[in-house]
Formats: structure tokens, C-alpha cells, sequence
């Protein structure tokens, strides 16, 4: 077999292949014998069948059969011996097949681009200097006091008051028809607190246990439903019940309730710690960030359209996942399949670029995973989950994403190296607050 290879771009190959009659004959030999073995026609025994009556039947299926074999293992001995990464299926051109000639053929294929590495030891990052304000913990404390709190029916009856907790049924409707999705029984929930779309919510304030209203709101611009985006509806509103909500003292008492602290001292210890601890991963998440965009930075290089398209899919697939956990359909939403294909594309190709670098400098540096690493993280996947390591184990097995897996703590532990050996500068803490999270809901 002869083999010629033409480098069209940094990511991409021409390969000619000439295969020699003698092979194609074989093969066609080869491939007749098993049609005989197998084929039935009328009054020839299973076996028996002339070769020129199966060609007569069969040649087109046969030469399909031998060409697509006769390409599959000749490009598959050519990425073998030339050393080549395709990160796509190979196009076929200029097929030429005919009996008892030389075949031949060529395919255009995208490879991984050959990506050279230097300068990464030492870069300079800004780390923020993490600190943690009384008033920062205090919020966190106010927070969890929230989050215990009991639900109390009225003692007696009154309007509706702000942070009061109501249950009710509201129905929508647009010019007489009621909408999908908007005849809801029994929602719970806390007045006042804008967590209702068009801020529904804050209409039920001065509202009595059982009385109904009809009102309007506006559903916002970037409703999901994109026929609905913008329009006025009306609402049937009915409040079904109210409960008060009494906060616990701050106390000792709420410190044992929450879990094992001895005191308000201790539990406000924890909080000061967990918030510090949060702000610190923040803080070497963001320099690895930046570590990532310095690298690529002074690492331009083309990256394969395929590997950019199948990231872009990736992304978009997020996307999806994200709004079904909202119980919508991406064709629901403001988001436009297409608008959103080539938003990604910038970013789909930085992350590319991104994984190739770190993976050349994991190559070189000779770091790696170990089946240890695998099972630890395995184990941390099931107690975040709250499932057993061996659902966790199946679920990435039967999804064929352990390589995956595998190639994200690669990069993880690569970053990790990288920051190890670059060059800190601290600055002011810039680093945003986030609530406290692993502590009990709301509960009567």
C-alpha cells in the first residue's frame, strides 16, 4: 500500500492511498466466498452459486462491502504507522474502484495540531487577600436564622404583611385562554420576597385568608416562553392560607439545633471558617482563570473546526440541561438555536485551545491520574449526590464519560501545578460573598 501525505493547515491532512490490485482481489474473493455461503437463489445449492451469477445479483453491494472495508483498514494502518490524531471522521474524495486494478483513493482528515509549550512556569497572578467581615458572618447568622424558622398559623385574622408565608392558588390567562402552566394550586410561598415571575408575590400584600383578586402584570422581556415575553396577563389570585413566620432567638439554643456546636460563639466560628474557606477556593479558581487566559495568550495556534463544533453542541447541551431543570424546552424559550450557536463559538474554541495546552504541559511535566485519584473522586461525586459510589461509578459507565472524567482532573491537577509554581500577587478582596450552604431548609 502506498501512502502519500499533504499537510493542508496546522489541523488538517490530504492522504492519497493506492492499494494494490492483488489486496482488492483478495478481499473481493474473500468477500464472494461469504455471499456464497450464505445467499439462497433458486436451483443452485447453498455454496454452489457460479460467480458470475452472484455478480450479476450482487456486484454493487459487494464492491460497496470491499471499499468501504478496504478504507477503514488502510486508514486505520495509516494513522498507526504516521502517528496521526484525527479528532473527526475522515472525508472521502476521489474514490476510484475498479476489478483488477489498483484502488484508489483520498481523505481529507482533521488532526490534533501539534502544540508547542513554553514560558508557563512563573507566570504572575493576582490572588485577592480573603478576609471575612463581623458583618459578612452576621448575614450568613441571619441567613440560617431565616432558614429555622417556624411557620405559625394567625392568632387571629389580618391583612397580609410582608415576610408573612401564604399559600394560594393563582391561574393566568392572555385574552380569555388559559396559558400552559399557570393554574397552580397550593404554592407556598413568602410575600413580598420577588421570587414570583412579574413580581406576583408583592400583590398578595394587604390580601385576607380567602379572598380572591384579578390583577395584571407584565411578564419581562426575557420571559422563557417567547411568545409570552413582554405581554400582559391577567391573574386569578386566591389566598388559601397565611402563616407567620417566627425567627428563633439568636442563641446558644439555635447553635445545638443547627448541629454540633456548643455555643452561638462556636456556630458564628464555623460560619467565619466556611466562609473563609469559600472566598480562598474562589480566590485559586480565578487565578487558575487567569493562569488559562495567560496561557493561551502566549499560545495562539488554529484549533480544528470539529473539535470547535463539538464543543459548541456541548455547551448548547448545558444549556438545554439547564432549562429542562426549569421544565422548559430550549425551542420555549428567547434563546434561538442558531443565535446561540455562534455566541458560543468564541468560547468553545478559547476552551479547546485551553485543554489542548494544558494537556501538552501535563505531557511534558509527565503529570497523570491514578485509579486512587478516580475512586477519591468517585467517592466525593457520591457524597455530594447523596448516592452510593457504585451508582456514581455506573452512571459515568453506562454514559461512556470515564475518559471525560478522567481528562477534567487532568486538567484540574495541571492548573493545580501551574499555580503551585506561579509567581502571587496579592490585591484587594474583591471576591463576592455567598450564602452558607449544607444547613437545614424551612421546616414546620
Amino acid at each position: 500500500m502506498k501512502v502519500q501525505i499533504e499537510t493542508i493547515s496546522p489541523y488538517e491532512k490530504k492522504i492519497f492511498f493506492e492499494i494494490p490490485s492483488n489486496t482488492v482481489s483478495e478481499e473481493l474473493e474473500s468477500t464472494y466466498r461469504a455471499l456464497n455461503q450464505n445467499v439462497k437463489l433458486k436451483g443452485f445449492r447453498p455454496g454452489k452459486v457460479p460467480r458470475s451469477i452472484l455478480s450479476r445479483y450482487y456486484k454493487t453491494k459487494i464492491e460497496e462491502e470491499v471499499t468501504s472495508k478496504l478504507i477503514v483498514d488502510s486508514f486505520r494502518k495509516a494513522v498507526e504507522e504516521h502517528h496521526l490524531l484525527p479528532v473527526a471522521e475522515p472525508t472521502v474524495l476521489d474514490r476510484v474502484f475498479e476489478e483488477g486494478k489498483d484502488f484508489t483513493y483520498t481523505v481529507t482528515v482533521e488532526v490534533k495540531p501539534e502544540v508547542t509549550v513554553d514560558r508557563y512556569l512563573g507566570l504572575e497572578v493576582e490572588m485577592p487577600v480573603v478576609s471575612i467581615s463581623d458583618e459578612e458572618v452576621e448575614a450568613q447568622l441571619k441567613i440560617l436564622q431565616d432558614s429555622h424558622a417556624q411557620l405559625k398559623p394567625l392568632d387571629s385574622p389580618r391583612p397580609i404583611q410582608e415576610k408573612d408565608l401564604v399559600i394560594l392558588d393563582f391561574e393566568g390567562s392572555l385574552s380569555g385562554k388559559p396559558l400552559e402552566g399557570w393554574k397552580v394550586n397550593n404554592h407556598l410561598v413568602e410575600a413580598g420576597s420577588k421570587t414570583l415571575v412579574g413580581d406576583l408575590d408583592l400583590q398578595l400584600i394587604g390580601l385576607s385568608q380567602s379572598e380572591e383578586k384579578n390583577i395584571l402584570i407584565t411578564l419581562p422581556e426575557n420571559y422563557p416562553k417567547k411568545e409570552l415575553a413582554g405581554k400582559e396577563i391577567h391573574v386569578h389570585l386566591k389566598v388559601k392560607e397565611i402563616k407567620e413566620k417566627i425567627l428563633p432567638p439568636l442563641d446558644d439554643e439555635l447553635a445545638k439545633d443547627v448541629g454540633d456546636y456548643s455555643s452561638l460563639a462556636d456556630l458564628k466560628a464555623r460560619l467565619r471558617q466556611t466562609l473563609e474557606e469559600q472566598k480562598k477556593d474562589q480566590a485559586h479558581q480565578a487565578a487558575k482563570g487567569k493562569i488559562l487566559d495567560l496561557l493561551i495568550e502566549k499560545h495562539p495556534f488554529p484549533v480544528p473546526k470539529s473539535m470547535i463544533e463539538r464543543q459548541v453542541q456541548n455547551l448548547i447541551s448545558r444549556a438545554e440541561i439547564r432549562l429542562a431543570r426549569q421544565g422548559m424546552k430550549l425551542e420555549e424559550s428567547n434563546l434561538d438555536r442558531q443565535k446561540l450557536h455562534e455566541s458560543f463559538q468564541p468560547m468553545a474554541e478559547k476552551e479547546v485551545q485551553g485543554s489542548l495546552i494544558l494537556e501538552k504541559i501535563a505531557e511534558v511535566e509527565k503529570l497523570s491520574v491514578s485509579e486512587a485519584e478516580i475512586e477519591e473522586k468517585f467517592e466525593k461525586l457520591a457524597a455530594q449526590t447523596n448516592q452510593r459510589v457504585e451508582a456514581v461509578k455506573n452512571f459515568y459507565q453506562k454514559k461512556d464519560l470515564g475518559e471525560d472524567l478522567r481528562a477534567q482532573m487532568l486538567e484540574e491537577k495541571t492548573l493545580d501545578f501551574l499555580l503551585s509554581q506561579a509567581k502571587i500577587r496579592t490585591g484587594i478582596n474583591a471576591l463576592p460573598t455567598t450564602p452558607v450552604e449544607a444547613f437545614p431548609e424551612v421546616t414546620e
